[in-house]
C-alpha cells in the first residue's frame, strides 16, 4: 500500500470516527453517570480558581487534576452544558486515533497504520469513551504520544533516514513524562515502561549516541521539573497519591490473579465488561476475527523483539498490563484504556504480517475480507451503540437518563416558555447532588429563565397564571404533591410527546382560575390589622403590600375549623412577587393563644425566591405541629414576612404606611379529649 493510499484511507477512518464519536451527542449517553459528574465538579471547583495536584473527593479518594483545568479551560468557551464538556472528549479521542495512525505507520508500514486506526475507530469502548467525561480519554492519548515520542527520539521508524539527535523531540518526551503525573496512576507504569526501554535502548543495543545521551538527559530533567509540584504534594497528602491509588482496590481474596487474568483476557474476546456504563453487557472488546490478528501481531513483535520498534510495545504492553488485569472486577474496559493504542499496534502488525506473507494473488481476497471485517464491525457498533446500549435500563438508571432527556428538552423550549422546576427533596443522587442540580448540570442552556419550587409545599404560578410548564426531575414528584397543589396541575395538559419522559412536564394556563381564586378570598377569607399595628387594628382587604416587594393575596384553610392537641394545623396563603425579593425570605405561621403569645409556629418557604420574577404568585402550604400539651381553646392565626439574615420583619403596608409587621387570618379551636 502506498503512503498516498493510506493517507487517504486513514482521513476516510477519521471522518468515520468523527461521524461515530459525534452523532446524536446530545442524547447519547442519555446523560451522565457519577463518575463523569464527579469530574465536572472537580472541573467548576478549577473554574473558581481553586488549583491543586490532588483534590479529595472524601473517604481517603484524591483525583489528579489536569484533565479537569484543560475541561475548566475549554469549557468556557464551548460553554458549560453537557454538550461543551463531551466535545472535548470528541477532539481529544480524533488526536489519539491520528497519533496513533502516524505512529503504526512509522513503526510497521502504512497497511499496519490503517488497520490499527479502524480497529479503534468502529470500537465500542473506545466510541463510548469518546463521547463521554473523564479523565480515562487522555490516557490513550498520553500513551500514543510517549510512544511516537521515543520512537522518534531513537530514531525507530521503519523507513527514512536516521535524523541526528535535535532537543525538541526529548524535550517533548520529558514534558510528557512529568505531565502525565497529573492525568492519571496508570502513567506510574507508562514512565516505568518508558525508563525500561531507555534502558534497552542505551545498555542492550548500544546505539545511543554521547549527543543523543545528553539530549535524554535533557528530557528527564523537563520531567522531574514538571513532575516535582506532585512529588510534593505526594509526600505532604500521601492517601491521595495516584502511587496509592494505582491498585487500590485490587484485593487477591476477593479476585485471585489467575482468576483475573482469565477473566480479563476472555473480557477481549468472549465475556466482555458487565458494567452498563463502559459496554453492551457481556459484549467482547473485539471480534474473534480482529482478536486472531491481534494475536498474530503479538506474535510477530515477540519474534522480531530484538529490533527496538518490536520491543517497544511489546514492553510498554508487559508493564501496563497489571493495572488492566488486576482491577477488583475484572473485566474492567476502563482499566484497559491504557491498553488500547498497545493492542491497536498488534493488530495493524499482524495485518501487516499476514498481508505480506500471502501470495501476489492472495492478497486480493485478504483486503476484501478487512473491508468485509470493517463493514461488520461498523454495522455492529452501530447496532449496539445506537440501538441496543441507550435503551438498556440499567443504563437509563445509571445515567440518570431521565434528567438528561429533561435537560435536552429545557434547552430548546425554556427560553420561550416560562417554567417551573419542581422538586420535591429526595435522597442525593450522583455524588451527592439532587435532581435539580443535576438538571442544571446537564443543561447548556444555563441562563435560561427558570423558577424553582419544592413541589410537596410550594407552588408557582408565573406572570399571574398565565401558559407557563411545570417539570418535574422525579417521576413520583407529581404524585406526592399536597392534594391541594396537584388539583391546580389536574387543570394542565401532562405532556406526551417523543424524547419525553413520563409523568415529567405538564402545561398549564390558569389566569383566569386564578383571578377568580383571589377574587373569591375577599368575601371568604378574612384578614385583620394586628392590635400593635399604627392606626389600631380593624379589617384590611387583601391585595396587602408588604416590605420586600412581596404582596399577600390571601389564604385558604382546612374545612375543619376544630383541633386536638398534637394535631397538625394546614393553613396555605398566595403570595405575589412585585420586584427583587430578600434571597432569604421566610414566611412565618404563628397559632396565638393571645396576641403576644405563640402556642405553635412554623416558619417556611417552599420556593427559591432569587428566581420569581414581577407578576409570579407562590402558593405555600405549611404545616403547623400543635403541642401536644396545648391547652383547649379559641387560637388566633397570624402570618407575615422577615428576612432570615437579620431577622426583621417585613412591614405591613397602607397606602404606603407601616401597619405592623403581621396580619391576622382567622381563627381555631382546640379541643382536648
Amino acid at each position: 500500500m502506498s503512503s498516498r493510499t493510506s493517507y487517504a484511507l486513514a482521513v476516510g477512518l477519521l471522518l468515520l470516527a468523527a461521524v461515530l464519536r459525534m452523532w446524536t451527542l446530545s442524547a447519547l449517553p442519555p446523560g451522565l453517570h457519577d463518575e463523569e459528574i464527579t469530574d465536572i465538579r472537580v472541573a467548576e471547583t478549577v473554574r473558581q480558581g481553586i488549583i491543586e495536584v490532588f483534590y479529595d473527593l472524601g473517604d481517603g479518594e484524591g483525583r489528579e487534576g489536569l484533565y479537569h483545568i484543560l475541561l475548566a479551560a475549554i469549557t468556557s468557551f464551548t460553554g458549560r452544558g453537557l454538550l461543551g464538556y463531551q466535545i472535548v472528549s470528541v477532539w481529544v479521542s480524533l488526536l489519539t486515533l491520528a497519533l496513533l495512525y502516524a505512529l503504526a505507520a512509522r513503526l510497521f508500514g502504512p497497511l499496519a497504520g490503517v488497520a490499527a486506526l479502524a480497529l479503534l475507530v468502529v470500537n465500542l469502548w473506545t466510541t463510548l469513551l469518546g463521547r463521554s467525561i473523564g479523565r480515562e480519554i487522555l490516557l490513550p492519548l498520553l500513551a500514543t504520544g510517549i510512544l511516537l515520542t521515543l520512537a522518534r527520539v531513537f530514531g525507530m521508524f521503519r523507513h527514512g533516514r536516521p535524523r541526528p539527535p535535535a532537543t525538541t523531540p526529548f524535550a517533548a518526551l520529558g514534558l510528557l513524562l512529568g505531565l502525565g503525573f497529573y492525568v492519571h496512576p496508570v502513567h506510574f507504569l507508562l514512565v516505568l515502561a518508558s525508563m525500561a526501554f531507555i534502558v534497552y535502548m542505551v545498555r542492550a543495543r548500544r546505539r545511543v549516541s554521547r549527543r543523543a545521551l545528553g539530549y535524554l538527559g535533557f528530557g528527564l530533567l523537563v520531567m522531574i521539573i514538571f513532575a516535582t509540584p506532585y512529588l510534593i504534594s505526594s509526600l505532604r497528602l500521601p492517601q491521595l497519591s495516584g502511587a496509592g491509588r494505582l491498585l487500590g482496590d485490587y484485593t487477591i481474596p476477593q479476585n485471585p490473579p489467575l482468576r483475573a487474568i482469565g477473566e480479563s483476557l476472555g473480557g477481549l474476546f468472549f465475556s466482555g465488561d458487565s458494567d452498563p456504563a463502559h459496554n453492551l453487557p457481556n459484549r467482547p472488546l473485539f471480534d474473534l476475527v480482529s482478536g486472531a490478528l491481534l494475536l498474530v501481531g503479538l506474535l510477530a513483535a515477540l519474534r522480531n523483539g530484538r529490533q527496538p520498534r518490536y520491543f517497544l510495545p511489546v514492553i510498554f504492553t508487559l508493564v501496563l498490563s497489571p493495572a488492566a488485569i488486576l482491577s477488583l472486577n475484572t473485566p474492567d474496559f476502563q482499566a484497559m484504556t491504557g491498553l488500547l493504542p498497545l493492542l491497536a499496534l498488534f493488530f495493524g502488525l499482524g495485518v501487516s504480517t499476514l498481508y505480506h506473507s500471502l501470495p501476489a494473488a492472495s492478497r486480493r481476497l485478504m483486503a476484501a475480507g478487512l473491508l468485509a471485517l470493517l463493514a461488520f464491525n461498523l454495522f455492529w457498533v452501530g447496532r449496539d451503540l445506537f440501538q441496543f446500549w441507550p435503551n438498556l435500563e440499567a443504563v437509563q438508571t445509571v445515567y440518570h437518563s431521565r434528567i438528561g432527556q429533561l435537560a435536552r428538552y429545557l434547552d430548546t423550549t425554556a427560553d420561550d416558555l416560562p417554567t417551573l422546576i419542581c422538586d420535591t427533596p429526595a435522597p442525593a443522587s450522583g455524588r451527592g447532588l439532587g435532581s435539580t442540580d443535576l438538571l442544571l448540570l446537564m443543561m447548556n442552556r444555563k441562563q435560561a429563565p427558570l423558577r424553582y419550587a419544592d413541589c410537596g409545599t410550594g407552588l408557582v404560578l408565573m406572570d399571574g397564571g398565565a401558559r407557563q410548564q411545570i417539570v418535574f426531575a422525579d417521576a413520583q414528584m407529581l404524585h406526592g404533591m399536597h392534594p391541594y397543589l396537584r388539583r391546580w396541575i389536574e387543570r394542565g395538559i401532562l405532556l406526551d410527546q417523543p424524547g419525553l419522559p413520563a409523568s415529567a412536564v405538564v402545561e398549564i394556563n390558569v389566569e383566569r382560575e386564578l383571578a377568580d381564586t383571589i377574587g373569591r378570598f375577599i368575601t371568604t377569607a378574612p384578614v385583620g390589622y394586628a392590635p400593635e399595628a399604627p392606626g389600631a387594628s380593624g379589617a384590611a382587604t387583601a391585595p396587602i403590600r408588604f416590605g420586600g416587594n412581596i404582596t399577600f393575596l390571601g389564604y385558604e384553610r382546612e374545612p375543619t375549623e376544630m383541633y386536638v392537641p398534637g394535631g397538625i394545623l394546614t393553613f396555605i396563603t398566595y403570595w405575589r412577587a412585585d420586584g427583587p425579593i430578600p434571597p432569604n425570605l421566610r414566611l412565618f405561621t404563628h397559632v396565638l393563644s393571645d396576641p403576644a403569645s405563640i402556642a405553635a409556629q412554623t416558619d417556611t418557604i417552599s420556593v427559591n425566591v432569587g428566581s420569581l420574577r414581577n407578576r409570579d404568585v407562590l402558593i405555600q402550604v405549611t404545616f403547623v405541629p400543635l403541642p401536644a400539651s396545648i391547652p383547649g381553646g379559641i387560637y388566633n392565626i397570624s402570618i407575615g414576612a422577615y428576612d432570615a439574615t437579620n431577622n426583621v420583619r417585613m412591614g405591613v403596608l397602607d397606602d404606603e404606611q407601616q401597619r405592623g409587621t403581621r396580619l391576622f387570618v382567622g381563627q381555631i379551636s382546640v379541643a382536648r379529649r
